[in-house]
């Protein structure tokens, strides 16, 4: 292929992926998502884990045939998930808002979305973007259960021992939040694991840590939520104590089918070595030679193993901090060490923007706004118009409708005419 096809096929593809970072909210597009969770939670189930947000994942993994004559956009595509997946679970260690913290998981599971896309794993991340539909769905429509519950109380740190008062939505919370973590046998466990295995094998061991790792802070950061919305000791005020109910089954018969999706979705995709991967065979037509291969049996379970160690680790330091008896959760913005306030704070991201683009770009809109626009351009048109109108007014003064006044003005036309002529001879 001549180089500047290469570069063409490149370009192209790495266009399409920068509309896709913005739609599926990756680094450095990904400040809107956790601002959108404001919307109702059916809303944000329905196209935050669901259908709007994965459009950008699926985009990709469509024009599979495209990204593939482009492998350095790949790459980059691999790289910016893994960064993404990473960055977002540290957010989310330490937010106290219940939706902020699936909002910021939201954007960590599309960053593993795209770093199986990156690898060529295209059927891989459409399993993820498949299983996550079910899982953070039941997790937004439980967290929305949650606040209904609280008279709309969102803050984690005034929640606590709800597990008595909503048995319902608590277990389906409690099977959404282990199937996100990747416990055994769930979903997330097949469509995670399989996204691991794929960096594993294909040799790209750093981006297997940064996606290896950010299991580990998954299940942190999803069962520290559980222990402080669930667990412990009420910590909601006497208004919302007095509102405490269980939602009625309009609301949990959905996150009682969401949960059972949240375990069996996943066996569809199941590994060979369970009973064979009928996933797979399902997009071969779709994908493919272009998909990325597999290795070894025993290499596969070993890092599924070693997958399964750090997500226990994150679910055992989750429980240490916050889900003992008479755990300390009121930590507030001043308390901890710089990474913990620079987490919290979001790593202040939103400021930065606001300080490089939002700022100048009100400061330049309010100029326009003040000057350009009144001075310039209005200034401009009513010119225009006052000068058509003053020449209107000359031309309205010569049009006096005497008819002895236009014969002198041919007349003195005429002898000028005459002049001119003589002249020139």
């Amino acid at each position: 292929m001549p180089a500047h096809v290469k570069t063409m096929l490149t370009g192209i593809a790495l266009l399409l992926f920068i509309g896709a970072m913005g739609k599926s909210a990756q680094i450095p597009l990904y400040v809107w998502l956790p601002d959108a969770m404001e919307g109702p939670t059916p809303v944000s189930a329905l196209i935050h884990a669901a259908t709007m947000v994965t459009a950008g994942v699926y985009m990709t993994a469509r024009l599979h045939f495209l990204f593939a004559l482009a492998p350095l956009t790949l790459s980059l595509i691999a790289w910016i998930g893994a960064t993404t997946a990473f960055f977002a679970a540290t957010i989310a260690l330490t937010q106290h808002d219940i939706k902020k913290v699936l909002a910021y998981s939201t954007v960590s599971q599309l960053g593993y979305m795209f770093l199986a896309v990156g690898l060529g794993a295209f059927s891989a991340a459409i399993f993820h973007l498949f299983t996550h539909a079910f899982f953070k769905a039941c997790l937004f429509l439980g967290a929305g259960s949650v606040i209904h519950a609280l008279d709309g109380e969102q803050d984690m740190r005034k929640m606590g021992g709800l597990k008595a008062h909503m048995p319902r939505t608590y277990w389906t919370y409690v099977v959404a939040t282990l199937a996100i973590a990747g416990a055994p046998f769930t979903a997330g466990f097949f469509s995670k694991d399989l996204i691991l295995w794929q960096a594993f094998s294909h040799g790209s061991l750093i981006l297997w840590g940064v996606g290896f790792v950010t299991a580990g802070m998954t299940a942190f950061y999803m069962f520290r939520q559980l222990f402080l919305v669930f667990h412990g000791e009420c910590r909601a005020d006497d208004h919302a104590k007095a509102h405490l109910h269980e939602s009625p089954a309009v609301m949990t018969l959905p996150l009682v089918v969401l949960a059972i999706g949240s375990i069996f979705a996943g066996w569809l995709g199941a590994p060979e070595y369970l009973w064979g991967s009928r996933w797979d065979h399902w997009l071969q037509p779709l994908f493919g030679g272009a998909e990325a291969h597999h290795g070894s049996v025993t290499a596969e379970i070993m890092v599924t193993v070693i997958t399964l160690a750090i997500v226990s680790v994150g679910i055992y330091l989750a429980y240490v901090k916050y889900g003992r008896t008479g755990a300390h959760v009121g930590a507030s913005a001043g308390a901890g060490g710089m990474l913990y306030r620079l987490s919290l704070n979001k790593y202040y991201v939103d400021e930065i923007y606001d300080a490089i683009f939002v700022r100048p770009f009100t400061a330049c809109s309010q100029f326009f706004a003040e000057f350009i626009d009144p001075w310039v351009i209005d200034g401009t048109v009513n010119g225009v118009a006052t000068a058509a109108r003053g020449a209107s007014s000359i031309w309205v003064g010569i049009q006096t409708g005497n008819v002895q006044h236009y014969l002198a003005a041919f007349l003195v036309g005429a002898l000028v005419l005459l002049a001119y002529c003589l002249g020139q001879v």
